[in-house]
């Protein structure tokens, strides 16, 4: 259904972090209508991805520290493989300790991804609704003032 993304970054923004597990951009009208009523039920969604979010978050981290990689060393691994001019030159055993760590990320990254849609879903809104509205929210100031808005602690 969705293509996974290796990730880049253990410590990705909120918004873009909350969304990467919807890898495929979904073909969205240049102006996308969105009533106050999408984005309440989009910020409820949004609130309960966030959560998600963290957790997964906390889960990576304690996932490389678990495996005896410093987050820092991990990210500076991650970043050797994506970018052949940045050596990080690896040991034998820290090979061994990333290739297991990108594997228990791969399954934390899954099971978010379906907690993630679920909860979007319990909210009301389709996995592409809820991406078109975030689409709509990144070319817009209106809407992400609102969206503020109604994220305010009351």
């Amino acid at each position: 259904m969705f293509k996974m993304k290796k990730i880049s970054s253990l410590f990705l923004t909120l918004f873009v972090s909350s969304t990467f597990i919807f890898a495929q951009t979904p073909q969205v009208p240049q102006k996308t209508d969105v009533s106050d009523q999408d984005l309440e039920t989009f910020a409820a969604a949004f609130e309960q991805v966030q959560v998600l979010n963290q957790k997964a978050q906390q889960d990576m981290v304690k996932a490389v520290q678990d495996e005896g990689l410093s987050v820092q060393r991990y990210n500076e691994m991650l970043q050797s493989e994506e970018d052949p001019t940045q050596d990080a030159k690896p040991t034998d055993e820290e090979k061994s300790q990333f290739e297991n760590i990108n594997q228990k990320i791969r399954a934390i990254q899954q099971k978010a991804q379906q907690s993630m849609q679920q909860k979007i879903q319990d909210e009301g809104l389709t996995v592409k609704r809820y991406q078109e509205i975030a689409f709509a929210l990144q070319n817009s100031t209106e809407l992400q003032q609102k969206l503020q808005k109604l994220m305010q602690p009351k």
